[in-house]
């Protein structure tokens, strides 16, 4: 993957940066409006000043160096006052533009046209491949701006994308190890399991419509184990009694496999060994498991929880590209694998074998680590990144 490398369109790259520039120099007349005064947006020191002294907003976190401006301290202020909100969008802004939109052009291979990522093994203590010079597994995927970064990586003239994507599969992974029921005969069932957990735990009606996006995202990302660090806001939520921690207690009472996990073998011979194992077998070894200290074996535990769902499933995508590695090669295709993104594996194809890689992805994916419920890869085509 990293000889083959991946194109890019300088152009399409060039036009989106001096959209950018001119949405930020837009966004940064706005909050000097907003603030009263000009100032180094980019300084935390300055923007503190701004925020706690002179606009007088709340201060629930402070560094050693003063308070704390970070993310979700701008989230949380966002709700009162509409500058942290800009500084936000600014921030999120800028990076598109200096990380992807301007330094991506620049690290196109002249002697290829493609850039060409490194990929790291061992980085990640759960095992998963992570991404450097340029970070492509970083790229935003659900915002348009995002969007519009990806449609800039384009396959080899007259080729097509091809995307084949594990649909939920940390989910059925911790199904498997949970060995719950109920939830394993949802998935047998071909049910989603996001909206039945959303149903369950918000008291919804489905056939009614009352499933929104709001509470299928915010149940998808307090119910995941490796996503329950940020709890967003529902729409109506702030004149709730209940907060995140009870939302997230909710979620574990009513969906009792998260809790199930904690008392499943796998789980707790961890605490015994010291080390948690995926379903290979693979360790991760955590020795704060068995530490006196109750913040140090509370972050073990949250590890604990993470490590053999997201390290089963680092196996089996891996697993999955050997084979498909061997079956380009066996089958003397044209096509490439060119990236791994999280649980995706992004190919390019000439249009005569489209449909034989969309087959072949599929169904060596799925079988590359059975597991209880049924595993499932959605594989999209498309003409560049944005579209699969």
């Amino acid at each position: 993957m990293e000889r083959h490398g991946i194109r890019v369109d300088p152009g399409r790259l060039e036009v989106f940066a001096k959209e950018l520039e001119r949405q930020v120099d837009n966004l940064t007349r706005e909050i000097y409006a907003l603030a009263g005064e000009e100032f180094n947006i980019g300084s935390p020191k300055q923007l503190a000043h701004i925020l706690f002294e002179k606009l007088k907003l709340p201060s629930a976190r402070r560094t050693k160096t003063g308070y704390s401006t970070d993310e979700r301290v701008l989230t949380e202020l966002a709700v009162g006052h509409e500058l942290p909100g800009k500084i936000l969008e600014h921030r999120s802004l800028s990076k598109l533009k200096g990380t992807y939109a301007d330094a991506l052009p620049l690290l196109v291979n002249p002697a290829t046209a493609r850039i060409h990522t490194t990929f790291n093994q061992l980085v990640a203590a759960t095992g998963r491949l992570s991404s450097q010079d340029p970070n492509l597994m970083n790229i935003p995927i659900r915002s348009e701006l995002g969007k519009r970064i990806r449609a800039a990586f384009i396959p080899e003239e007259g080729w097509r994308f091809v995307a084949a994507d594990y649909s939920q599969i940390e989910l059925r992974i911790l199904a498997h190890l949970s060995e719950e029921p109920a939830i394993i005969e949802s998935f047998r069932r071909g049910e989603d399991i996001h909206t039945r957990t959303a149903v369950e735990v918000f008291k919804i009606k489905p056939e009614e419509g009352h499933v929104a996006a709001a509470h299928h995202r915010q149940e998808r990302e307090l119910r995941d184990p490796l996503r329950r660090q940020r709890l967003w806001p529902l729409p109506g939520d702030a004149d709730r009694p209940e907060g995140g921690a009870t939302l997230h207690q909710r979620v574990l009472r009513d969906a009792p496999e998260g809790a199930r996990l904690h008392r499943s073998p796998r789980w707790a011979e961890g605490r015994e060994r010291g080390y948690v194992t995926t379903v290979l077998g693979r360790r991760r070894y955590l020795p704060d498991l068995l530490s006196q200290n109750p913040v140090a074996r509370g972050a073990a535990e949250r590890m604990a929880m993470n490590a053999p769902v997201q390290g089963t499933a680092s196996d089996m995508i891996k697993i999955a590209m050997v084979r498909v590695a061997a079956a380009l090669r066996e089958r003397g295709l044209r096509a490439r694998m060119l990236l791994q993104v999280h649980d995706e594996l992004l190919f390019e194809a000439p249009p005569e074998e489209v449909d034989a890689i969309c087959e072949m992805a599929r169904e060596i994916m799925e079988a590359a680590l059975p597991l209880c419920v049924p595993i499932v890869v959605d594989v999209k085509v498309g003409k560049d990144w944005s579209e699969v």
